[in-house]
């Protein structure tokens, strides 16, 4: 009964299609997958890494001890095949897996750690080196016990995180300093991985290119603005549900094409094999062509796109209806269908649909310029104003911005948009420099506590995620008390009412909810793109045909 189960789980997290009598198709083995990307990663040190187009790297390289299934419905076993927790769930143990090895080598050359087998001690030296490693986002798991010890090592000298502890070399166990509900699914975010001790601190900061994990495959080769190679791990652990050792593929190739166009071009001419997120410029050639082959995947993805006001700066700070103007101001829906060829949908608050706790019935703001001139009015800019938006240079965004600009510009508002580069946008929102800024928000974890605590709770205010510096002592209180409660029901209705507060203080503009979306040549099979997002999907069972 368990190895049924545990075959049902691969399939669903793999992606296989089965035909009657067996396979739908048989799997071949060989050949180098080559997937589009947009961009150098900015760190391939996966307690670093929060970029998308760093993640795809990381997520091949490196394992968590839980993931989501495909759809984000359940979590399912990874490197730990099972676990228990105490009764107010403040205690969890987890078991590993056995025979579980590291990569062997790493840049062509030999690893530190020799490919040996992953224990329970390696489990806990990589959760403690992300505190010590600064991890911007390990702050998820602030209530396992010791974490504040260790986080402030320097004045309680503190040496190890006494919330983890390895009761043999198979199993770890979390301790936390209250019932946390989300837990178990926080554990699935992509930091939260087991690199190799031997090899994390042989090469230090510089294991940013030197990355040694589990994964299905292992780094090879990085040149800069051009190419991430990565090759087949021959010791990896998993298997198909045939028993054919996984991964197929002999490597990876991900190909850094800042163009879009040109990008395109190489994946018809059959250079690029995989081409994530559809450039708008062709979205219904391909929707026609590749759509009715079976080679074109899209679906709601669990991600909210918009704009934020800093509320610690004027004309935003302390002037609710100015924020509230802006919001009734644009038309999305126009946007959207004239812009992005209707592939988004038009948010109403901060929870996408398909997202636990997203709720129908929120009341937002829709397209209403008579009450944006009200309200402006009420503001004291009834004769407009002048307010630069910061976005970091992507051709969508800008097409977005522009024509927003012109929706705005009707109601006696100059928006001037300034385009800096990724890395120079992320710190100057993070820093809290910028007045009105562009930004989104992708699911770590499947819990509405990623989105609403996150970016919102006074404690993350600033670069944490609470981007808009909003500050609500009653908005407060209510995601706390639903990061305790376990009742999901109760949890839910918390959840919903703080939302809506959120929604009536306009701490954004609210634009949409993304669409996640990917295309591949006829000779890629197994292809899955999983609720996540694509910079998730799976290539451990992709397969292609020989040349």
């Amino acid at each position: 009964m368990k190895k049924l189960a545990w075959m049902a789980i691969l399939v669903a997290v793999l992606g296989f299609g089965l035909a009657e009598g067996g396979w739908a198709e048989e799997p071949k083995t060989g050949g180098i997958l080559r997937y589009r990307i947009t961009a150098d990663p900015p760190n391939l040190d996966p307690a670093q890494a929060v970029d998308t187009d760093a993640l795809r790297g990381v997520n091949l390289m490196f394992e968590q001890l839980v993931d989501y299934d495909s759809d984000a419905n359940k979590v399912v076993p990874l490197l730990a095949e099972s676990w228990e927790s105490n009764a107010d769930a403040t205690v969890w143990t987890f078991h590993l897996r056995r025979g579980v090895h590291f990569h062997k080598t790493c840049g062509g050359e030999p690893t530190a750690n020799g490919g040996r087998e992953m224990t329970a001690a390696d489990v806990k030296y990589s959760f403690e080196r992300m505190i010590r490693t600064n991890c911007p986002r390990i702050y998820f798991i602030d209530m396992v016990k010791g974490y504040r010890d260790l986080v402030s090592a320097d004045t309680t000298g503190a040496k190890e995180w006494t919330g983890i502890k390895v009761l043999d070399d198979h199993t770890v166990q979390f301790e936390l300093e209250y019932p946390f509900a989300p837990f178990l699914t926080v554990l699935t975010y992509d930091s939260y991985v087991v690199v190799a001790p031997e090899d994390a601190e042989k090469w230090g900061k510089e294991f940013n290119f030197h990355p040694v994990g589990t994964g299905p495959f292992a780094f090879d080769k990085w040149t800069h603005d051009s190419i991430l190679s990565l090759k087949k791990h021959d010791a990896y652990w998993m298997k198909d549900p045939a028993g054919h050792p996984l991964p197929y593929a002999d490597g990876v190739e991900l190909v850094i094409l800042p163009d879009d166009t040109i990008a395109y071009e190489e994946f018809k001419k059959g250079n690029i094999d995989i081409f994530p997120d559809c450039p708008d410029e062709v979205y219904q050639e391909v929707k026609a062509t590749l759509g009715p082959k079976g080679q074109f995947q899209q679906r709601p993805w669990l991600g909210t796109f918009y704009w934020c006001f800093n509320l610690e700066k004027e004309p935003f700070q302390n002037n609710l209806k100015l924020r509230q103007a802006l919001n009734y101001a644009v038309d999305r829906a126009a946007v959207n269908d004239v812009v992005l060829n209707g592939r988004y949908f038009v948010a109403t608050g901060v929870l996408p649909p398909g997202m636990p706790g997203y709720n129908a019935d929120l009341k937002g703001y829709g397209y209403d310029p008579e009450k944006a001139k009200a309200l402006l009015k009420e503001a004291g800019f009834e004769n407009g104003f002048e307010v630069t938006l910061q976005i970091a240079s992507n051709k969508r965004q800008k097409a977005i911005a522009e024509a927003i600009q012109g929706q705005l510009a009707n109601l006696g508002i100059t928006l001037k948009i300034q385009e800096v580069d990724k890395g120079a946008h992320l710190d100057t929102v993070h820093r809290g420099e910028t007045v009105l800024s562009r930004n989104s928000w992708v699911v770590d974890y499947v819990d509405p506590d990623n989105f609403l605590h996150v970016l919102f709770h006074s404690s993350n205010h600033g670069g944490k995620g609470n981007y808009s510096r909003y500050i609500n002592p009653e908005v407060d209180q209510l995601l706390d008390e639903a990061r305790r409660e376990t009742d999901w029901t109760k949890r839910i209705a918390l959840y919903q009412k703080a939302e809506q507060q959120i929604v009536d203080a306009a701490p954004w503009l609210f634009l949409y909810y993304f669409t996640t979306d990917i295309m591949y040549n006829a000779n890629i099979h197994g292809v899955n793109i999983p609720a996540m997002g694509e910079y998730k999907t799976k290539l451990t069972a992709v397969w292609k045909d020989p040349q």
